[in-house]
């Protein structure tokens, strides 16, 4: 097996080839990999070591200090990527792992967008009504990102109804399913691309604030309404389940 089939499974590529955006920061992220193997970095150092980056992140961005932001996030969101890869190479996995990475992702999506937010806002370059937006809709997504990340049932489409399949297609190990549902695979990729640190618009915001803070507004705005319509849509998807 190849060093790269082992820190990077076939599994996750199959499923991370539909954001391309995070394959850009897989591939981005080998150097700091091979330097952390180096040094014998542990995995849950790692993964605190993102923590710290993405506060001073936010720290940076809220007082307007865009460029250093910028590079505190890039550091964040690839040794998120790199924990995961140094688990995988040294077969080293557990569950205060995969806590700590979980929360990794629920802090990135709330402290960094937010933190952006307020400091456009002291920029005067957004409304305090985006802030309060980007506070809410951070908020309702990460409080559904479980739901989406874990699933209850057995990954077979044959005994779901039609809107069955576009629901839980939606849950990422549900991969079979989500062959099986057009709206519901288009659904998902949009999702990922759009409401995600995975997403484009995530991405564009950090790549906009090193040159031109002011057009990382539109990106800040898709990210927004992407994470509120994900969480209206997940409502409506709880109602229709349990009404059934």
């Amino acid at each position: 097996m190849s060093i790269i089939n082992k820190i990077y499974p076939l599994e996750i590529r199959n499923r991370e080839i539909l954001s391309p955006a995070f394959i850009l920061i897989r591939v981005a992220s080998l150097p700091l990999f091979f330097l952390l193997v180096l040094f014998r970095f542990s995995p849950n150092f790692i993964s605190l070591i993102s923590s710290l980056t993405l506060i001073l992140s936010g720290i940076f961005a809220s007082l307007g200090d865009f460029f250093i932001s910028s590079i505190f996030i890039y550091f964040a969101v690839s040794l998120d990527c790199v924990d995961g890869q140094i688990a995988r190479y040294k077969n080293k996995k557990s569950i205060f792992g995969q806590k700590l990475e979980s929360i990794n992702g629920d802090l990135t999506l709330l402290i960094y967008p937010l933190s952006v937010s307020i400091g456009l806002f002291n920029s005067e370059l957004i409304s305090i009504w985006i802030v309060l937006l980007t506070a809410l809709s951070a908020s309702i997504y990460v409080n559904w990102r479980g739901v989406l990340s874990i699933s209850s049932i057995n990954d077979a489409p044959n005994n779901l109804t039609f809107l069955k399949k576009i629901i839980y297609s939606q849950q990422k190990p549900n991969e079979n399913i989500r062959d099986r549902s057009l709206i519901g695979k288009i659904l998902f990729i949009l999702r990922m691309n759009t409401a995600t640190q995975a997403g484009i618009p995530f991405y564009l915001i950090i790549i906009f604030l090193l040159f031109s803070p002011s057009s990382a507004v539109l990106p800040l705005q898709i990210l927004i309404i992407s994470q509120l319509f994900i969480g209206l849509a997940l409502l409506v998807g709880k109602v229709v389940m349990k009404s059934e």
